[in-house]
């Protein structure tokens, strides 16, 4: 059976790449970050360790240095360090955050790997997360464009020490990587990233699809998810005709209450209720 990436023309091949706008979240978040670099990361503490037992005591103490990224508004905390049972790409943002704002600084060590990891693998993770955080802006320019250029670059040079320490004795010939080469053109070409990103249709798969499949008995479940879905939109567009008539306002007792007369009418209770507001305001 022949590969789908076996049909496109050869002719075109090695542009195909060029034809698609950036995706931060499967290129850069889950891609490059999660699938490789912290794979990768933990793959050399196995390698290298002297035993699987002392691999395991150092990844322990990592989700310990992990774990202790103190709260903040904003900063999600990790107190079971990196051992998700489903990584989400909000899993791997945060998790981006905590390891830029607690352990990361411009060309200093990340200090939840210090002494784990050589310090050229923690220069090469500075500089992606460099990169990660310019390509994230909600617009750039000509300096943050050289800048995601320079920091691409120092990564790019940086990441052979995974090759030399042997997790990737062959190369890296990885299409999510070799996209991060073309995100400043692609932004020249589209604009930020953020606008073309597949986060936007995954928001809507939560809700169109995964939610509903939870809700049903997992029994021929695409004709429920069908039916939840029909159901929730029939229920808005009526939230919003019955708002639009005023149906919504007050409780059912206020209105029986106006119906034997022992309420004031529903417009001089909402004049009265808007003046009691005035005069706490």
């Amino acid at each position: 059976m022949r590969e789908p990436r076996d049909l496109i023309d050869p002719a075109f091949r090695q542009y195909w790449n060029e034809l698609l706008t950036p995706d931060l979240l499967h290129q850069l978040i889950k891609g490059t970050f999660k699938d490789h670099l912290v794979a990768w990361v933990i793959n050399y503490i196995t390698l290298t360790a002297e035993s699987e037992r002392e691999a395991k005591r150092i990844l322990d103490d990592i989700d310990r240095r992990i774990a202790s990224v103190p709260a903040f508004p904003g900063l999600r905390r990790f107190p079971q360090g990196r051992n998700f049972k489903q990584w989400t790409g909000n899993d791997s943002k945060a998790l981006m955050k905590a390891c830029a704002i607690r352990f990361v600084s411009r060309n200093v060590f990340l200090p939840v790997l210090t002494g784990y990891v050589p310090d050229k693998m923690i220069r090469c993770l500075d500089a992606f997360l460099e990169f990660a955080y310019l390509a994230r802006r909600p617009s750039h320019d000509t300096t943050s464009l050289d800048a995601m250029d320079a920091a691409l670059a120092r990564f790019c040079e940086l990441r052979s020490i995974f090759v030399e320490t042997g997790v990737r004795p062959n190369g890296f010939a990885l299409p999510r990587q070799h996209a991060l080469l073309h995100y400043t053109r692609m932004i020249k070409l589209f604009g930020s990233p953020n606008g073309v990103c597949t986060s936007i249709s995954e928001s809507k798969h939560i809700a169109a699809v995964k939610r509903p499949w939870r809700a049903s008995n997992r029994n021929n479940p695409l004709l429920q998810i069908l039916r939840t879905n029909t159901r929730l939109t029939k229920l808005a567009a009526l939230r919003v005709e019955l708002g639009r008539r005023g149906l919504l306002h007050g409780d059912l007792i206020s209105y029986a209450l106006r119906k034997v007369g022992l309420a004031p009418p529903q417009d001089a209770q909402l004049e009265r209720e808007e003046l009691h507001a005035n005069e706490q305001d």
